[in-house]
């Protein structure tokens, strides 16, 4: 167990188990760690179950293969055997487009919509147009996919509030770049009024998006929408935007020191307290963070182990749940990729519990 914070709140990070055993399996899992709660109050989780070999440049690091779920019925504790994404599949067979599933919403009528990634490319980029499948009956069955928006690009975040579904979209295929170094590159976010049956542009978030990629969206506990994005130019703060009306007007942007770095953000609510986890500075490391206004951030816990004597690099793509346990105690369930084997992109797929005490 790792601690994030011994004073008020106590956090701590723990219960590190193998989630997809993908040394064993000589497989690898990066680019898809999205999670649910279902309406009938199962846990679904999605991975990667792609190629330990492929690209030559960087074996492991890439779509190159589909996507598999697991279910835990007794939240979170065990897990169903896989089962494939049979969309996922069926795009790899044809040999267009390689698929990736880094976020889902459950909107209130129990519909899961499930934000599909899509490259053209022998790694998992450059990107096509973002795609979703929706399942009515808890991730059982599939629907047929539809665009989410018509402008190639990744969705790097989803939520749902008040029967609205907000997607975050950087439109960029990095045909030109992951990172542009141009202007003409915006982040967008898609929203849908019908539990993703359609989607309609909703907003630019209005700032200079030179050496920037990565994003995350959180709806802050005053209502306020706040949007990050790492800046490569800048590892040691997050640019942060905030809305104060859903997302339609934004703030002038903001810096969100991240000491350690933060590639990656992801944040997560718990107890009172925001979590911030990302890959930290020059793509190495495990990093949390903490704080009471999801802006000013603690100094940063690494919580990942050496691998021969280095830091881990080249993984850590993370996501996080809000789960009460059986005891009604929220915890946040961290899935994410972690290196096996040195200077690869080989990952196993990983899972944790953080734990906030935040009275």
């Amino acid at each position: 167990m790792k601690i994030l914070s011994r004073e008020n709140p106590k956090i701590t990070f723990g219960r590190e188990e193998i989630f997809s055993d993908n040394e064993k399996k000589k497989r690898s899992g990066h680019l898809g760690h999205a999670m649910v709660e279902c309406s009938d109050g199962s846990i679904l989780a999605f991975y990667p179950n792609v190629s330990h070999t492929y690209p030559e440049v960087y074996p492991g690091h890439s779509m190159h293969g589909w996507v598999e779920s697991r279910r835990s019925y007794d939240r979170g504790i065990t897990w169903d055997e896989p089962k494939i994404l049979q969309y996922s599949v069926d795009e790899f067979l044809e040999g267009f487009h390689r698929i990736g599933c880094e976020k889902a919403v459950v909107t209130d009528d129990g519909t899961i919509v499930l934000f599909c990634l899509r490259s053209v490319g022998k790694c998992f980029e450059p990107y096509a147009t973002p795609t979703c499948i929706r399942s009515f009956d808890n991730g059982k069955t599939w629907s047929r996919p539809i665009e989410v928006s018509g402008e190639r690009g990744r969705i790097f975040d989803a939520r749902y509030k008040d029967g609205r579904i907000y997607v975050l979209e950087f439109c960029n295929s990095t045909e030109n770049g992951f990172f542009p170094t141009e202007e003409g590159y915006f982040y967008k976010i898609f929203a849908s009024d019908d539990n993703g049956k359609s989607f309609y542009e909703y907003s630019v978030i209005p700032f200079d998006t030179r050496e920037h990629t990565y994003g995350n969206i959180i709806f802050r506990e005053d209502k306020k929408l706040i949007f990050y994005a790492h800046n490569r130019s800048d590892e040691d703060n997050l640019t942060c935007l905030i809305s104060g009306d859903d997302g339609k007007s934004w703030s002038e942007p903001i810096k969100s020191p991240t000491a350690k770095g933060a590639r990656n953000p992801q944040v997560g609510y718990l107890n009172g307290v925001y979590i911030l986890h990302g890959r930290g500075k020059e793509m190495k490391n495990f990093v949390f963070y903490h704080s009471r206004d999801a802006i000013n951030w603690d100094e940063g816990t690494i919580v990942s182990d050496l691998i021969d004597g280095e830091p881990k690099s080249g993984c850590y793509y993370s996501n996080n749940l809000r789960i009460r346990g059986d005891d009604g105690i929220d915890r946040l369930l961290i899935q994410y990729s972690e290196q096996f084997v040195k200077n690869t992109g080989k990952v196993n797929t990983m899972h944790a519990w953080v734990e906030c005490d935040g009275n």
